[in-house]
Protein backbone atom coordinates (compact mmCIF):
# COMPACT_ATOMS: atom_id res chain seq x y z
CA UNK A 1 0.00 0.00 0.00
CA UNK A 2 1.17 3.50 -0.82
CA UNK A 3 1.23 6.22 1.83
CA UNK A 4 -2.05 8.05 2.28
CA UNK A 5 -2.80 10.88 4.67
CA UNK A 6 -5.17 10.08 7.52
CA UNK A 7 -6.85 13.47 7.08
CA UNK A 8 -7.80 12.46 3.53
CA UNK A 9 -9.20 9.18 4.81
CA UNK A 10 -11.28 10.92 7.48
CA UNK A 11 -12.68 13.30 4.88
CA UNK A 12 -13.64 10.46 2.51
CA UNK A 13 -15.74 8.75 5.20
CA UNK A 14 -17.10 11.90 6.86
CA UNK A 15 -15.55 10.69 10.11
CA UNK A 16 -15.25 12.48 13.42
CA UNK A 17 -11.93 12.10 15.19
CA UNK A 18 -11.32 12.42 18.89
CA UNK A 19 -8.14 14.43 18.90
CA UNK A 20 -4.47 14.15 18.24
CA UNK A 21 -2.78 14.94 14.95
CA UNK A 22 -4.52 13.35 11.94
CA UNK A 23 -1.81 14.67 9.60
CA UNK A 24 -0.01 11.34 9.56
CA UNK A 25 0.68 8.82 6.81
CA UNK A 26 -1.03 5.45 6.68
CA UNK A 27 0.32 2.56 4.62
CA UNK A 28 -1.18 -0.43 6.42
CA UNK A 29 -4.83 -1.32 6.99
CA UNK A 30 -6.22 -4.16 9.05
CA UNK A 31 -9.51 -5.63 10.25
CA UNK A 32 -8.20 -8.60 12.26
CA UNK A 33 -6.85 -7.89 15.74
CA UNK A 34 -4.68 -11.02 15.55
CA UNK A 35 -2.72 -9.90 12.50
CA UNK A 36 -2.97 -6.11 12.50
CA UNK A 37 0.45 -4.44 12.55
CA UNK A 38 1.90 -1.48 14.43
CA UNK A 39 1.08 1.92 12.87
CA UNK A 40 -1.87 0.46 10.95
CA UNK A 41 -5.32 1.91 10.49
CA UNK A 42 -7.73 -0.56 12.12
CA UNK A 43 -11.37 -0.88 11.05
CA UNK A 44 -13.61 -2.36 13.77
CA UNK A 45 -15.84 -4.39 11.44
CA UNK A 46 -19.04 -5.99 12.70
CA UNK A 47 -19.23 -9.47 11.18
CA UNK A 48 -21.73 -12.29 11.45
CA UNK A 49 -19.83 -13.99 14.24
CA UNK A 50 -17.36 -11.44 15.61
CA UNK A 51 -17.39 -7.70 16.27
CA UNK A 52 -14.11 -5.81 15.85
CA UNK A 53 -15.17 -3.40 18.58
CA UNK A 54 -14.66 -6.21 21.10
CA UNK A 55 -10.95 -6.29 20.26
CA UNK A 56 -10.12 -2.60 20.33
CA UNK A 57 -8.10 -2.94 23.53
CA UNK A 58 -5.98 -5.61 21.81
CA UNK A 59 -5.18 -3.42 18.81
CA UNK A 60 -4.37 -0.45 21.04
CA UNK A 61 -1.81 -2.74 22.67
CA UNK A 62 -0.30 -3.31 19.23
CA UNK A 63 0.11 0.46 18.83
CA UNK A 64 -2.01 1.00 15.76
CA UNK A 65 -2.06 4.60 14.53
CA UNK A 66 -5.82 5.00 14.30
CA UNK A 67 -9.08 3.12 14.80
CA UNK A 68 -12.28 3.50 12.78
CA UNK A 69 -15.27 2.60 14.97
CA UNK A 70 -19.04 3.06 15.11
CA UNK A 71 -20.26 1.97 18.57
CA UNK A 72 -20.95 4.66 21.17
CA UNK A 73 -20.24 2.47 24.18
CA UNK A 74 -16.55 1.77 23.81
CA UNK A 75 -13.49 3.05 25.61
CA UNK A 76 -11.59 5.59 23.50
CA UNK A 77 -9.11 6.90 26.05
CA UNK A 78 -5.96 4.90 26.79
CA UNK A 79 -2.66 5.38 28.52
CA UNK A 80 0.25 5.43 27.96
CA UNK A 81 -0.40 4.84 24.24
CA UNK A 82 -3.30 6.71 22.65
CA UNK A 83 -4.23 6.10 18.99
CA UNK A 84 -6.53 8.42 17.06
CA UNK A 85 -10.18 7.31 17.15
CA UNK A 86 -12.46 8.12 14.21
CA UNK A 87 -16.20 7.58 14.55
CA UNK A 88 -18.41 6.70 11.59
CA UNK A 89 -21.95 5.40 11.19
CA UNK A 90 -20.92 2.08 9.61
CA UNK A 91 -17.37 0.73 9.59
CA UNK A 92 -17.95 -1.69 6.70
CA UNK A 93 -19.22 1.10 4.46
CA UNK A 94 -16.30 3.25 5.61
CA UNK A 95 -13.89 0.51 4.50
CA UNK A 96 -15.53 0.49 1.07
CA UNK A 97 -15.34 4.28 0.75
CA UNK A 98 -11.66 4.39 1.64
CA UNK A 99 -10.95 1.59 -0.84
CA UNK A 100 -12.75 3.49 -3.62
CA UNK A 101 -10.87 6.68 -2.81
CA UNK A 102 -7.56 4.79 -2.80
CA UNK A 103 -8.32 2.96 -6.08
CA UNK A 104 -9.09 6.26 -7.82
CA UNK A 105 -5.50 7.40 -7.21
CA UNK A 106 -4.24 4.89 -9.79
CA UNK A 107 -5.18 6.67 -13.00
CA UNK A 108 -2.87 4.62 -15.25
CA UNK A 109 -4.13 1.27 -13.96
CA UNK A 110 -6.07 -1.09 -16.27
CA UNK A 111 -8.72 -2.92 -14.26
CA UNK A 112 -10.71 -6.04 -15.14
CA UNK A 113 -13.65 -7.31 -13.08
CA UNK A 114 -15.05 -10.82 -13.39
CA UNK A 115 -18.35 -12.20 -12.15
CA UNK A 116 -20.68 -15.11 -12.94
CA UNK A 117 -22.20 -18.14 -11.27
CA UNK A 118 -19.27 -20.44 -12.08
CA UNK A 119 -15.73 -20.09 -13.34
CA UNK A 120 -14.86 -16.70 -11.83
CA UNK A 121 -11.72 -17.80 -10.02
CA UNK A 122 -10.32 -19.88 -12.87
CA UNK A 123 -10.93 -17.06 -15.35
CA UNK A 124 -9.28 -14.58 -12.98
CA UNK A 125 -6.19 -16.77 -12.61
CA UNK A 126 -5.96 -17.36 -16.37
CA UNK A 127 -6.15 -13.66 -17.13
CA UNK A 128 -3.65 -12.72 -14.41
CA UNK A 129 -1.24 -15.31 -15.82
CA UNK A 130 -1.36 -13.52 -19.17
CA UNK A 131 -1.15 -9.97 -17.86
CA UNK A 132 1.73 -10.50 -15.44
CA UNK A 133 4.00 -11.55 -18.31
CA UNK A 134 4.04 -7.91 -19.36
CA UNK A 135 3.79 -5.95 -16.09
CA UNK A 136 3.03 -6.11 -12.38
CA UNK A 137 -0.48 -7.50 -11.88
CA UNK A 138 -2.68 -7.61 -8.79
CA UNK A 139 -5.53 -10.10 -8.35
CA UNK A 140 -7.57 -11.03 -5.30
CA UNK A 141 -6.58 -14.21 -3.50
CA UNK A 142 -8.77 -17.06 -2.29
CA UNK A 143 -12.31 -15.98 -1.46
CA UNK A 144 -11.47 -12.26 -1.19
CA UNK A 145 -14.28 -11.45 -3.62
CA UNK A 146 -16.84 -9.82 -1.30
CA UNK A 147 -17.45 -6.47 0.40
CA UNK A 148 -14.54 -7.10 2.78
CA UNK A 149 -12.14 -9.00 0.52
CA UNK A 150 -12.29 -6.67 -2.47
CA UNK A 151 -11.47 -3.50 -0.48
CA UNK A 152 -8.61 -5.27 1.29
CA UNK A 153 -7.26 -6.36 -2.11
CA UNK A 154 -7.48 -2.79 -3.43
CA UNK A 155 -5.18 -1.66 -0.62
CA UNK A 156 -2.46 -3.90 -2.10
CA UNK A 157 -2.19 -1.63 -5.14
CA UNK A 158 1.08 0.23 -5.60
CA UNK A 159 2.07 2.79 -8.19
CA UNK A 160 4.06 0.23 -10.19
CA UNK A 161 0.97 -1.99 -10.60
CA UNK A 162 -0.10 -1.94 -14.24
CA UNK A 163 -3.04 -4.35 -14.19
CA UNK A 164 -5.60 -5.40 -11.58
CA UNK A 165 -7.98 -8.35 -11.93
CA UNK A 166 -10.85 -8.52 -9.46
CA UNK A 167 -13.20 -11.45 -8.98
CA UNK A 168 -16.54 -10.13 -7.75
CA UNK A 169 -18.89 -12.44 -5.85
CA UNK A 170 -22.37 -11.80 -4.55
CA UNK A 171 -24.89 -13.28 -2.16
CA UNK A 172 -27.37 -10.42 -2.01
CA UNK A 173 -28.86 -7.77 -4.24
CA UNK A 174 -26.66 -4.72 -4.66
CA UNK A 175 -23.34 -6.36 -3.85
CA UNK A 176 -22.06 -6.40 -7.46
CA UNK A 177 -23.01 -2.73 -7.82
CA UNK A 178 -21.10 -1.85 -4.65
CA UNK A 179 -18.00 -3.81 -5.64
CA UNK A 180 -18.00 -2.51 -9.21
CA UNK A 181 -18.26 1.03 -7.87
CA UNK A 182 -15.12 0.41 -5.82
CA UNK A 183 -12.95 -1.09 -8.57
CA UNK A 184 -14.34 0.97 -11.55
CA UNK A 185 -13.29 -1.57 -14.21
CA UNK A 186 -12.15 -0.87 -17.76
CA UNK A 187 -13.13 -4.42 -18.76
CA UNK A 188 -15.58 -6.92 -17.34
CA UNK A 189 -16.38 -10.58 -17.95
CA UNK A 190 -19.59 -12.40 -17.05
CA UNK A 191 -18.75 -16.11 -17.26
CA UNK A 192 -22.34 -17.44 -17.05
CA UNK A 193 -25.64 -17.24 -15.21
CA UNK A 194 -26.44 -20.39 -13.26
CA UNK A 195 -28.10 -21.68 -10.12
CA UNK A 196 -25.94 -20.02 -7.48
CA UNK A 197 -27.04 -18.43 -4.20
CA UNK A 198 -30.67 -19.25 -4.90
CA UNK A 199 -31.38 -19.19 -1.18
CA UNK A 200 -31.42 -15.43 -1.60
CA UNK A 201 -31.92 -14.79 -5.34
CA UNK A 202 -34.68 -17.43 -5.73
CA UNK A 203 -34.27 -17.85 -9.51
CA UNK A 204 -31.79 -17.34 -12.35
CA UNK A 205 -33.56 -14.23 -13.62
CA UNK A 206 -32.67 -12.55 -10.35
CA UNK A 207 -29.10 -13.85 -10.59
CA UNK A 208 -28.90 -12.20 -14.01
CA UNK A 209 -30.36 -8.96 -12.67
CA UNK A 210 -27.66 -8.85 -10.00
CA UNK A 211 -24.70 -9.89 -12.17
CA UNK A 212 -25.33 -7.38 -14.98
CA UNK A 213 -24.83 -4.53 -12.52
CA UNK A 214 -21.17 -4.96 -13.42
CA UNK A 215 -21.95 -3.50 -16.86
CA UNK A 216 -23.38 -0.26 -15.48
CA UNK A 217 -20.27 0.13 -13.34
CA UNK A 218 -17.86 0.00 -16.28
CA UNK A 219 -15.92 3.10 -17.22
CA UNK A 220 -17.45 5.14 -20.05
CA UNK A 221 -15.22 3.44 -22.63
CA UNK A 222 -15.45 0.06 -20.90
CA UNK A 223 -15.76 -3.31 -22.62
CA UNK A 224 -17.94 -6.22 -21.48
CA UNK A 225 -17.20 -9.84 -22.51
CA UNK A 226 -20.25 -12.14 -22.44
CA UNK A 227 -20.61 -15.90 -22.78
CA UNK A 228 -23.41 -16.21 -25.36
CA UNK A 229 -23.63 -19.97 -24.93
CA UNK A 230 -25.55 -18.98 -21.83
CA UNK A 231 -29.15 -18.12 -22.86
CA UNK A 232 -29.54 -15.49 -20.15
CA UNK A 233 -26.46 -13.58 -21.30
CA UNK A 234 -27.27 -14.04 -24.98
CA UNK A 235 -30.64 -12.39 -24.37
CA UNK A 236 -29.11 -9.11 -23.20
CA UNK A 237 -26.41 -8.57 -25.84
CA UNK A 238 -28.48 -6.15 -27.93
CA UNK A 239 -29.57 -4.14 -24.90
CA UNK A 240 -26.07 -2.99 -23.93
CA UNK A 241 -24.80 0.42 -24.99
CA UNK A 242 -21.14 -0.25 -24.18
CA UNK A 243 -18.80 -2.27 -26.36
CA UNK A 244 -19.60 -6.00 -26.18
CA UNK A 245 -17.27 -8.87 -27.08
CA UNK A 246 -19.02 -12.24 -27.16
CA UNK A 247 -17.43 -15.64 -26.64
CA UNK A 248 -18.52 -19.27 -26.55
CA UNK A 249 -18.75 -22.39 -28.69
CA UNK A 250 -21.44 -20.70 -30.74
CA UNK A 251 -19.91 -19.73 -34.13
CA UNK A 252 -21.88 -16.48 -34.00
CA UNK A 253 -19.68 -15.32 -31.12
CA UNK A 254 -16.84 -12.88 -31.76
CA UNK A 255 -14.45 -15.36 -30.12
CA UNK A 256 -15.39 -19.03 -30.48
CA UNK A 257 -13.75 -22.45 -30.28
CA UNK A 258 -13.86 -25.60 -32.39
CA UNK A 259 -11.76 -28.78 -32.81
CA UNK A 260 -11.75 -29.29 -29.05
CA UNK A 261 -9.58 -32.15 -27.78
CA UNK A 262 -10.33 -32.91 -24.15
CA UNK A 263 -8.91 -36.43 -23.82
CA UNK A 264 -5.26 -35.40 -23.61
CA UNK A 265 -3.22 -34.16 -20.66
CA UNK A 266 -3.45 -30.52 -21.72
CA UNK A 267 -6.68 -29.98 -23.70
CA UNK A 268 -6.27 -28.08 -26.98
CA UNK A 269 -8.76 -26.10 -29.04
CA UNK A 270 -8.83 -23.81 -32.06
CA UNK A 271 -10.14 -20.30 -31.46
CA UNK A 272 -11.51 -17.90 -34.05
CA UNK A 273 -9.87 -14.61 -33.16
CA UNK A 274 -8.89 -11.63 -35.33
CA UNK A 275 -10.41 -13.31 -38.38
CA UNK A 276 -8.39 -16.55 -38.24
CA UNK A 277 -8.13 -19.70 -36.12
CA UNK A 278 -5.39 -20.00 -33.53
CA UNK A 279 -4.61 -23.10 -31.43
CA UNK A 280 -4.45 -22.84 -27.63
CA UNK A 281 -3.95 -25.27 -24.77
CA UNK A 282 -4.70 -25.16 -21.05
CA UNK A 283 -3.45 -27.35 -18.18
CA UNK A 284 -6.97 -28.05 -16.94
CA UNK A 285 -9.61 -30.59 -17.94
CA UNK A 286 -13.25 -29.87 -18.67
CA UNK A 287 -15.07 -28.23 -21.56
CA UNK A 288 -16.36 -25.56 -19.17
CA UNK A 289 -12.76 -24.53 -18.50
CA UNK A 290 -12.31 -23.90 -22.21
CA UNK A 291 -15.23 -21.48 -21.93
CA UNK A 292 -13.34 -19.76 -19.12
CA UNK A 293 -10.31 -19.55 -21.39
CA UNK A 294 -12.41 -18.03 -24.18
CA UNK A 295 -13.55 -15.22 -21.90
CA UNK A 296 -9.92 -14.63 -21.00
CA UNK A 297 -8.85 -14.60 -24.65
CA UNK A 298 -11.65 -12.16 -25.53
CA UNK A 299 -10.47 -9.58 -23.01
CA UNK A 300 -6.72 -10.05 -23.40
CA UNK A 301 -7.03 -9.76 -27.18
CA UNK A 302 -9.07 -6.56 -26.89
CA UNK A 303 -6.44 -5.18 -24.52
CA UNK A 304 -3.83 -5.60 -27.24
CA UNK A 305 -1.98 -8.71 -26.07
CA UNK A 306 -0.51 -10.81 -28.86
CA UNK A 307 -1.67 -14.34 -29.60
CA UNK A 308 1.70 -15.70 -28.46
CA UNK A 309 1.43 -13.83 -25.15
CA UNK A 310 -2.11 -15.08 -24.57
CA UNK A 311 -1.14 -18.62 -25.53
CA UNK A 312 1.85 -18.67 -23.18
CA UNK A 313 -0.16 -17.25 -20.30
CA UNK A 314 -2.88 -19.88 -20.68
CA UNK A 315 -0.40 -22.68 -21.09
CA UNK A 316 1.50 -21.82 -17.92
CA UNK A 317 -1.21 -20.63 -15.56
CA UNK A 318 -1.50 -22.50 -12.27
CA UNK A 319 -5.00 -23.95 -11.73
CA UNK A 320 -6.65 -22.86 -8.45
CA UNK A 321 -6.75 -25.39 -5.66
CA UNK A 322 -9.85 -27.59 -5.42
CA UNK A 323 -10.99 -26.77 -8.95
CA UNK A 324 -10.56 -29.88 -11.10
CA UNK A 325 -7.33 -30.53 -9.19
CA UNK A 326 -6.16 -34.00 -10.23
CA UNK A 327 -3.74 -36.52 -8.73
CA UNK A 328 -2.70 -39.92 -10.03
CA UNK A 329 -2.38 -42.48 -7.25
CA UNK A 330 0.30 -45.16 -7.06
CA UNK A 331 -2.12 -47.82 -8.32
CA UNK A 332 -2.98 -45.74 -11.42
CA UNK A 333 -6.33 -44.39 -10.25
CA UNK A 334 -7.00 -40.70 -10.98
CA UNK A 335 -8.60 -38.56 -8.27
CA UNK A 336 -10.07 -35.13 -9.01
CA UNK A 337 -10.91 -32.55 -6.36
CA UNK A 338 -13.54 -30.06 -7.57
CA UNK A 339 -15.06 -29.52 -4.13
CA UNK A 340 -14.42 -25.82 -3.65
CA UNK A 341 -18.04 -25.05 -4.39
CA UNK A 342 -21.11 -26.47 -6.08
CA UNK A 343 -24.49 -25.51 -7.48
CA UNK A 344 -26.72 -27.44 -9.91
CA UNK A 345 -25.09 -26.04 -13.06
CA UNK A 346 -21.48 -26.51 -11.90
CA UNK A 347 -22.29 -29.99 -10.57
CA UNK A 348 -23.59 -31.09 -13.98
CA UNK A 349 -20.67 -29.48 -15.81
CA UNK A 350 -18.06 -31.17 -13.64
CA UNK A 351 -19.66 -34.60 -13.92
CA UNK A 352 -20.18 -34.25 -17.68
CA UNK A 353 -16.57 -33.28 -18.19
CA UNK A 354 -15.38 -36.67 -16.94
CA UNK A 355 -16.74 -38.64 -19.91
CA UNK A 356 -15.37 -36.00 -22.30
CA UNK A 357 -11.90 -35.84 -20.78
CA UNK A 358 -11.39 -39.41 -19.57
CA UNK A 359 -13.02 -41.86 -22.00
CA UNK A 360 -13.00 -45.54 -21.06
CA UNK A 361 -12.50 -44.83 -17.35
CA UNK A 362 -14.65 -46.36 -14.60
CA UNK A 363 -16.12 -43.27 -13.00
CA UNK A 364 -16.75 -43.03 -9.27
CA UNK A 365 -18.54 -39.95 -7.98
CA UNK A 366 -18.08 -38.70 -4.43
CA UNK A 367 -20.79 -36.05 -4.06
CA UNK A 368 -22.04 -33.91 -1.21
CA UNK A 369 -24.72 -31.32 -0.62
CA UNK A 370 -25.10 -28.18 -2.71
CA UNK A 371 -25.74 -25.37 -0.24
CA UNK A 372 -27.57 -22.01 -0.41
CA UNK A 373 -30.21 -23.21 -2.87
CA UNK A 374 -33.25 -22.02 -0.93
CA UNK A 375 -36.73 -23.52 -0.97
CA UNK A 376 -36.12 -25.69 -4.05
CA UNK A 377 -32.97 -27.30 -2.68
CA UNK A 378 -34.54 -30.78 -2.43
CA UNK A 379 -35.67 -30.64 -6.06
CA UNK A 380 -32.26 -29.54 -7.30
CA UNK A 381 -30.65 -32.53 -5.58
CA UNK A 382 -33.30 -34.83 -7.08
CA UNK A 383 -32.45 -33.47 -10.53
CA UNK A 384 -28.76 -34.26 -10.04
CA UNK A 385 -29.69 -37.84 -9.18
CA UNK A 386 -31.77 -38.10 -12.35
CA UNK A 387 -28.95 -36.55 -14.37
CA UNK A 388 -26.49 -39.17 -13.12
CA UNK A 389 -28.79 -41.88 -14.49
CA UNK A 390 -28.08 -40.62 -18.02
CA UNK A 391 -24.32 -41.22 -17.76
CA UNK A 392 -23.32 -44.80 -18.66
CA UNK A 393 -19.69 -44.40 -17.57
CA UNK A 394 -20.67 -43.69 -13.97
CA UNK A 395 -20.56 -46.98 -12.06
CA UNK A 396 -20.51 -45.99 -8.41
CA UNK A 397 -21.79 -42.99 -6.46
CA UNK A 398 -20.74 -42.12 -2.90
CA UNK A 399 -22.95 -39.56 -1.15
CA UNK A 400 -22.38 -37.43 1.93
CA UNK A 401 -24.65 -34.83 3.54
CA UNK A 402 -28.30 -34.46 4.45
CA UNK A 403 -29.50 -33.18 1.08
CA UNK A 404 -27.60 -35.79 -0.92
CA UNK A 405 -30.17 -38.34 0.29
CA UNK A 406 -32.48 -36.82 -2.30
CA UNK A 407 -29.95 -37.73 -4.99
CA UNK A 408 -29.76 -41.29 -3.69
CA UNK A 409 -33.50 -41.81 -4.03
CA UNK A 410 -33.36 -41.03 -7.76
CA UNK A 411 -30.14 -42.79 -8.80
CA UNK A 412 -31.03 -46.07 -10.50
CA UNK A 413 -28.92 -48.97 -11.78
CA UNK A 414 -25.73 -47.64 -10.15
CA UNK A 415 -23.90 -48.74 -7.04
CA UNK A 416 -24.97 -45.99 -4.67
CA UNK A 417 -23.69 -45.64 -1.12
CA UNK A 418 -24.68 -43.05 1.45
CA UNK A 419 -22.48 -42.09 4.43
CA UNK A 420 -22.79 -39.73 7.36
CA UNK A 421 -19.20 -40.32 8.46
CA UNK A 422 -16.22 -39.17 6.37
CA UNK A 423 -13.79 -41.80 7.68
CA UNK A 424 -16.19 -44.63 6.86
CA UNK A 425 -16.68 -43.22 3.36
CA UNK A 426 -12.91 -43.06 2.86
CA UNK A 427 -12.45 -46.60 4.13
CA UNK A 428 -15.03 -47.96 1.70
CA UNK A 429 -13.81 -45.83 -1.21
CA UNK A 430 -10.27 -47.12 -0.95
CA UNK A 431 -11.54 -50.67 -1.48
CA UNK A 432 -13.21 -49.59 -4.74
CA UNK A 433 -10.19 -47.94 -6.35
CA UNK A 434 -8.64 -49.84 -9.23
CA UNK A 435 -6.11 -48.94 -11.91
CA UNK A 436 -8.84 -47.76 -14.27
CA UNK A 437 -10.79 -45.79 -11.67
CA UNK A 438 -11.54 -42.09 -12.00
CA UNK A 439 -12.88 -40.41 -8.84
CA UNK A 440 -14.52 -36.98 -8.71
CA UNK A 441 -15.08 -35.10 -5.44
CA UNK A 442 -17.78 -32.43 -5.81
CA UNK A 443 -19.83 -30.53 -3.21
CA UNK A 444 -20.24 -27.11 -1.68
CA UNK A 445 -17.23 -25.96 0.32
CA UNK A 446 -19.12 -26.20 3.61
CA UNK A 447 -19.48 -29.98 3.24
CA UNK A 448 -15.68 -30.30 3.47
CA UNK A 449 -15.19 -33.20 1.09
CA UNK A 450 -11.61 -31.97 0.73
CA UNK A 451 -10.91 -33.60 4.10
CA UNK A 452 -11.59 -37.01 2.53
CA UNK A 453 -9.65 -36.11 -0.61
CA UNK A 454 -6.58 -34.99 1.34
CA UNK A 455 -6.55 -38.17 3.41
CA UNK A 456 -6.94 -40.31 0.32
CA UNK A 457 -4.05 -38.80 -1.64
CA UNK A 458 -1.77 -38.62 1.41
CA UNK A 459 -2.07 -42.37 1.89
CA UNK A 460 -1.76 -43.44 -1.70
CA UNK A 461 -2.79 -47.03 -2.28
Amino acid sequence: MENINLTEIIKSINGKFTGGNPDISINKIGIDSRTVEKDSLFFAIKGKNLDGHDFIKDVVGKKVSAIIYSDDNIQINYSPYQPIFVKVQNTSIALEKVAKMYKNKFTDLKTIAITGSNGKTTTKEMLASILKQKAKTLNNQGNFNNRIGVPLTVFNLTYDTKYAVFELGTSEFGEIKTLTDIVTPDYAIITNIGSSHLEFFKNQENVLREKIQIIDGLNDNGVIALNIDNPYLKSIVNTISKKVVTFGFNPNANIYAKNIKLDIDNPTFDVFVNGIFETFEIPLKGKFNILNALGTIAVANDMGFSISEISEGLKTFFPPKMRMQSVKLDNGAIVINDAYNANPSSMKESISSLEQSYPNKDIILVLGDMLELGDNSDQYHIEIGEFINTLPSVNTVYLFGDKSKYMKDRILNKRTKYFDNRDLLLQDLKKDLKENSLVLFKASRGIKLDIIYDKLISREI
